[in-house]
């Protein structure tokens, strides 16, 4: 799995950090091609000053479908945490349907239907 990290550099936590975060989610999905992590820094006009981050997973399957989680958070760990606790959820449910067994399809393919 590939990790791209985009942000300003000022504004980023050490990418040490965020690889380490990030690399436990390939656990969950063998099938992920490209993990890309996008970290910033906005304004809420209510929340103040806020970090987001986002993980787009690009999962190699039916036409390397990506998936999406973001958070925001008024510390950059703590949105990252987030994130990647979405994207681990997200991946897990792929994986299931990905796994799951037309049944169906097995009774007709051994002629019992």
């Amino acid at each position: 799995m590939n990790i791209i990290i985009q942000g300003k550099k000022d504004q980023r936590t050490p990418d040490a950090f965020i690889e380490k975060k990030v690399a436990t989610l390939s656990r969950y999905c063998a099938s992920v091609k490209d993990m890309v992590v996008e970290v910033a820094h906005d304004h809420h006009h209510k929340k103040g000053n806020v970090a987001r981050v986002e993980l787009t997973a690009h999962v190699i399957c039916h036409g390397n479908l990506p998936l999406r989680a973001e958070k925001i958070a008024s510390d950059i760990r703590e949105a990252l945490d987030g994130a990647v606790e979405t994207m681990k959820h997200l991946l897990v449910a792929h994986k299931d349907k990905e796994c799951r067994v037309d049944r169906a399809a097995v009774r007709r393919a051994s002629g019992k239907e």
